[in-house]
């Protein structure tokens, strides 16, 4: 699909990335810092759309008018809890013993902005993973260290081959870009 903007992924993600460029797209990147602490009062849909928009936000005073930036934010919740990144190993041993043997929301947001409007939508997939023992998580953590993902797992690792027992939804939102969503959305930019 030819697009009349061209693509900015606001994000260092290399799994984003390589979404974006397995989606057939052209585009640069460019990080910015963004704040990703959302008010504490808010649910799992709207902590990754305020996270996604936020970042947004960073990004659209360096968008110029040709330029359509992306930005997107994931997040693991579990009943009323939000599972974020963990901070070390035993954090990340703890989010997957709570995760184990049950059913969680991975909810992502994604944000299109151009230098005038800001524009979100939102993914929330179910995922079920199989009871996993204390051994198999130690050596996940081990061997993946996954300090760099919410719910400290990610989907197309070790864990989401053997441990996933089911998905309900868009399994790239679980991956952290929501490529289903963001093809619809990137058509309103067709040429």
């Amino acid at each position: 699909m030819k697009l009349n903007k061209q693509l900015v992924l606001g994000s260092k993600s290399p799994r984003r990335a390589s979404l974006l460029k397995e989606m057939g797209f052209d585009f640069k990147i460019l990080v910015t810092d963004a704040d990703e602490n959302a008010p504490l009062h808010l649910n799992g849909e709207e902590t990754a759309l305020w996270i996604s928009e936020q970042k947004a936000l960073a990004l659209q005073p360096k968008l110029k008018h040709h330029e359509l930036g992306i930005t997107s934010d994931t997040e693991v919740w579990l009943g009323n809890k939000r599972y974020g990144k963990a901070s070390n190993k035993e954090a990340a041993f703890q989010m997957i013993k709570s995760l184990s043997g049950k059913t969680h929301q991975v909810i992502t947001g994604l944000t299109l902005s151009t230098t005038e409007d800001i524009t979100s939508y939102c993914s929330v997939v179910q995922v079920t993973l199989a009871d996993i023992t204390a051994e198999e998580i130690e050596y996940y953590v081990n061997q993946f260290k996954p300090f760099d993902k919410a719910g400290a797992y990610g989907i197309q690792e070790w864990i989401g081959h053997t441990m996933v027992t089911s998905i309900q939804g868009e399994y790239n939102a679980v991956v952290g870009l929501p490529t289903t969503t963001l093809y619809k959305a990137l058509k309103q930019f067709k040429i």
